[in-house]
């Protein structure tokens, strides 16, 4: 049985989409994204429950027997959640919802990805803060919190998010002006308040060690991204806070080698009884959100 902090819940609504417009085009139009993302949802879907869901032999698309029946049930269980959304809704017209994360994922993935769920839920305002430090977070009364590193929080709910893996990132204008850009030589190594990250990044993948480059160093991931994006040299990005960065052509990856975070980030809300239900529906919509 797929535990329910496994669901797939993008993959389901892209299969939902597909299944009920019998095609995946229509489906991809629907939601707003590319025909490929729709076809790797579903196709991440089926290999999940190890089960062909559509006859690809047919036009207009098909499902299979086995898609008929998860197809109903998804359907199904859509509509009530948009008919709780619709109630929640109502029932509270002047809602507000506070939320608090850390500077470099607040600006890079959280921002960018709140654009739907805001438009589900019209009627809340929203408030977005930033901490620095665990004890900062810990000292929060937001409604949901992102947090870096632990996950003592006493007193609250604390679900994990995920873990990032982290890769070289710099500006095109960079690359074009070196002869050599895969060496590494010649180019600044930006650093946030720490070198921990690059330095086991120049380990694993057998480079000279951060003594052999020039640095500069920041005080939060943020900013050093932004140096990169200015052409000051090469940042430590990770696949979450560059995602929008590498999509749009303003960073570049120059490796494939990778290094995991040290630690994962974490979703901080208020006990089950204290919770606000739209706080409930951010942390399931961000925790889909980020596995994709």
């Amino acid at each position: 049985m797929i535990k329910r902090r496994d669901l797939p819940l993008y993959a389901l609504r892209s299969f939902e989409a597909a299944a009920r417009l019998q095609s995946l085009t229509a489906a991809a139009e629907e939601l707003g994204v590319t025909y490929s993302a729709i076809s790797h949802q579903i196709r991440k879907l089926e290999q999940l429950v190890a089960l062909d869901l559509f006859d690809r032999r047919h036009k207009p698309l098909m499902l299979t027997a086995r898609g008929e029946a998860l197809f109903a049930s998804v359907r199904d269980s859509f509509d009530q959640l948009a008919q709780a959304t619709e109630g929640l809704e109502r029932a509270e017209p002047g809602g507000e919802l506070t939320i608090s994360s850390v500077p470099g994922l607040g600006t890079n993935w959280l921002i960018p990805e709140l654009g739907e769920f805001i438009r589900t839920f019209r009627s809340v305002d929203i408030h977005i803060t930033t901490h620095f430090w665990h004890r900062e977070a810990q000292n929060t009364d937001a409604d949901l919190s992102i947090v870096y590193g632990s996950a003592e929080h006493p007193g609250k709910k604390v679900t994990r998010l995920g873990q990032s893996q982290f890769f070289p990132v710099c500006s095109p204008r960079i690359v074009d002006a070196l002869a050599k850009p895969k060496t590494l030589a010649g180019m600044v190594l930006l650093h946030d308040h720490t070198e921990e990250t690059w330095s086991r990044w120049l380990l694993e993948a057998g480079f000279d060690s951060i003594q052999r480059h020039q640095n500069m160093y920041f005080d939060n991931a943020n900013m050093s991204l932004e140096a990169a994006r200015r052409g000051l040299g090469v940042a430590m990005g990770d696949r979450v806070t560059v995602k929008s960065d590498l999509a749009e052509g303003r960073l570049i990856r120059l490796f494939d080698k990778s290094v995991p975070a040290i630690h994962p980030y974490y979703i901080v809300t208020k006990a089950e009884d204290k919770a606000l239900p739209v706080a409930r529906a951010l942390e399931a919509w961000l925790i889909d959100r980020f596995s994709d």
